[in-house]
């Protein structure tokens, strides 16, 4: 059979990576035959090994830094590894440096690997991309460092923040290369997204670099320890506020819940709802951590229905004046049940008027315009959305309702702008519905 023009230089994408890692590999180990007599013959190997020791307890203890703490998955890995080479090079050369990021790399990615039971091959992976970033770094350093620089003065801190961005650059360039063949995506968008942390990254590592090199300059291994100390209390300080984190977040899935066991249609229309409701604070330009508090009062906005009258819940015929007087209670029941919790605090409003219109005409406070604050008139328009709507199958649609199609829904709202629902929002909202409609025609044809 014969070959496609072309097909026979084609390679696996585990072939690909295998040939990448062994090209770093052979570079690496050429880089430490070049460094390693000199460290040798300078007899720093009791220095060396002090700090490695020191840095490989430090690597296996992590900060997990909360820079979204809205976000349970997401935070930076903020590791001591990196400014303890840039500051051994500064004290002690570039072959100290070279070796050491190698060694720390080496002996905390398999540590790492054996307790986290997670695949060996990656330690190698990030030892032989920190070896060439080490050595790019240390070249630099040998270059322009010149005469001997006071360890803590304004010299010192110049070639420290150029060596840190050498380091990064180049090991941010192979990781991204790593990531593009492992996953077999273009190296330009994996760059795109790795390179705007640099800034970041950078300015984390500086301050503790710069207090590194000094603790070297004046104390050689064992200064470490001064500087290790307060950064394992920080860790400490990050470890509570991460199980804090986690048991707010186990309270409101609790309480959500509690709420989807109040009535039958509640499950899927409180997920959705505060999905919706979260697209829309973010395409209105929210912050982060308030579209992430917008998502939490949508999910608990009918959590005042849990202490009403079953009965009257779950009616099948439509419900009489007395009864729908008592279904307006709900929200204010709602944020009373939680005026207790001070951590749910900046919601309890907005579930309190989630159901007060433009015009005056909602429930409980007849508030109007802005005085309703814009979190509830969010989710004031995504929740008569999915009440109209019906939920997607028959045992979540409301009773004694006609459900309507989603162009119905959308024509209700613009139809209520201004006087039941805020125009902004319904506009944004359309266009956030129309979006996921288009995402959802293209996943059906594909």
């Amino acid at each position: 059979m014969l070959a496609l023009p072309g097909t026979q230089f084609r390679m696996s994408k585990r072939k690909r990576f295998w040939l990448w890692f062994f090209s770093l590999a052979m570079a690496s180990a050429g880089l430490l035959l070049w460094a390693g007599v000199p460290l040798v013959q300078q007899h720093q190997l009791g220095v060396f090994t002090g700090i490695v020791a020191l840095a490989i307890f430090a690597e296996l203890l992590l900060i997990r830094y909360p820079l979204r703490p809205e976000y349970s998955d997401r935070g930076l890995w903020f590791s001591v590894s990196t400014p303890v080479v840039i500051a051994a090079i500064i004290i002690y050369g570039w072959q100290f440096g070279v070796w050491l990021d190698a060694v720390i790399s080496l002996a905390a990615g398999v540590l790492t690997a054996q307790l986290k039971n997670t695949r060996l091959r990656w330690a190698f992976t990030n030892t032989v991309q920190s070896v060439p970033s080490a050595g790019a770094a240390g070249l630099m350093v040998a270059q322009i460092q010149g005469e001997p620089v006071s360890p803590v003065g304004w010299q010192t801190l110049v070639i420290l923040i150029l060596s840190l961005l050498m380091y990064m650059i180049v090991n941010t360039l192979l990781v991204s290369v790593t990531v593009a063949i492992a996953e077999g995506v273009r190296v330009r968008w994996v760059l795109g997204q790795t390179l705007l942390s640099l800034p970041r990254d950078i300015a984390l590592m500086t301050p503790i670099s710069f207090l590194i090199t000094a603790a070297l300059a004046a104390y050689g291994a064992t200064g470490l320890l001064g500087v290790l100390a307060p950064y394992l209390a920080l860790r400490q300080a990050f470890v509570i506020a991460a199980r804090q984190q986690e048991l707010y977040q186990q309270t409101i899935r609790s309480l959500g819940f509690l709420v989807q066991r109040a009535h039958p249609y509640t499950g899927g229309h409180l997920q959705r709802v505060s999905q919706w409701a979260r697209r829309v604070a973010e395409r209105l330009g929210l912050p982060p951590e308030r579209c992430e508090l917008v998502y939490e009062a949508a999910l608990l906005h009918d959590l005042g229905k849990t202490v009403l009258d079953e009965q009257i819940l779950n009616k099948p015929a439509r419900l009489s004046p007395q009864e729908w007087q008592e279904i307006k209670k709900h929200p204010q029941l709602g944020a009373e049940i939680l005026c207790d919790t001070p951590f749910l605090s900046p919601i309890i409003p907005w579930i309190a008027m989630h159901h007060e219109r433009p015009d005056g005409k909602g429930y409980p406070f007849g508030l109007k315009g802005e005085q309703i604050p814009l979190e509830a008139r969010v989710i004031a328009v995504v929740d008569a959305f999915d009440a109209m709507i019906g939920g997607e199958s028959p045992n979540q649609h409301r009773p004694h309702r006609r459900t309507l199609t989603l162009e119905e829904a959308l024509a209700e709202l613009e139809r209520g702008a201004g006087t039941q629902f805020d125009p902004q929002v319904v506009s944004t909202f359309k266009q956030v519905v129309q979006e996921w409609q288009q995402r959802r025609t293209a996943g059906a044809r594909t």
